[in-house]
């Protein structure tokens, strides 16, 4: 079964590297102030779960006390240098790690695109400490009334293609908090952002290159005209184009100190 990164949004695409720039660059500030505001602590020992670019791993290695960042195809990660982090080509649905060992698991991107997602879930609360915080952030669907129609046809698409090809699921994120709640967390918690696509800002240079490598398969699977592809293309060139793409929905919980 394919998995993501293998043909999909795969880091051997030319333009990859630039892709994950710019998603970092919509995604970061609020990953960021939402760690902080949980209370990220110069001690903590971090894992950061399918890493992509390395922004997060690099900016936790500046404020935590040891940063693991894992990814399938760590490419990305090489340039990452730090006497507290280590980076390591893992594969979060099959692949060990030690029990109990990290203060914050954070994931960004990762378990919305997993068949094994509640598998893997399952995991990462293993992975934490007692008192240790796990913040998943995922990306979702969001239907928005007049949402301008070529947008709206080419994010149908892009959704419906990762589904029916690597299992992405852009519904389940809306269904946080209550994943890590059933899971026996406390202090649970969610919010969702909606960043702004237009003005050829780095949400819509992420949309388009998105959409460039997924055109493809979009067309292989009939889930868009090409020419309804150039249409949404050119609206998120178009500097006066304004609108909203897709949400980050964020969720968070903490295992207990001790056994319920």
């Amino acid at each position: 079964m394919e998995r993501y990164g293998q043909r999909l949004l795969s880091p051997a695409w030319g333009e990859e590297g630039e892709r994950l720039a710019a998603m970092a660059e919509v995604s970061d500030p609020g990953t960021f102030a939402l760690l902080e505001r949980l209370g990220l602590d110069a001690s903590w020992r971090c894992l950061e779960v399918g890493a992509g670019g390395g922004t997060v791993a690099a900016w936790l290695a500046g404020r935590a006390g040891h940063v693991t960042a894992t990814d399938l195809d760590p490419r990305y990660l090489e340039g990452l240098e730090s006497p507290n982090l280590a980076v390591l080509r893992h594969d979060a649905a099959c692949d060990p790690l030690p029990e109990a060992a990290f203060d914050l698991v954070h994931a960004r991107f990762v378990l919305e695109h997993l068949r094994e997602r509640e598998d893997v879930l399952d995991r990462m609360v293993s992975w934490l400490a007692p008192g240790g915080l796990l913040v998943v952030e995922a990306f979702a669907r969001l239907p928005v009334p007049g949402q301008d129609p070529a947008l709206r046809a080419a994010m149908d698409a892009l959704m419906g293609t990762l589904a029916r090809t690597i299992g992405t699921d852009t519904d389940w994120p809306w269904t946080f908090p209550a994943p890590l709640a059933a899971r026996g967390l406390t202090g649970v918690g969610a919010e969702a952002h909606v960043p702004a696509t237009g003005g050829r800002n780095a949400s819509t240079r992420c949309w388009s290159l998105t959409l460039a490598q997924m055109r493809p398969r979009i067309l292989e699977l009939g889930l868009a005209a090409p020419e309804a592809l150039d249409e949404a293309l050119r609206a998120l060139d178009d500097p006066a184009f304004s609108g909203f793409a897709s949400a980050t929905v964020s969720c968070w919980g903490r295992r207990p100190d001790a056994p319920a």
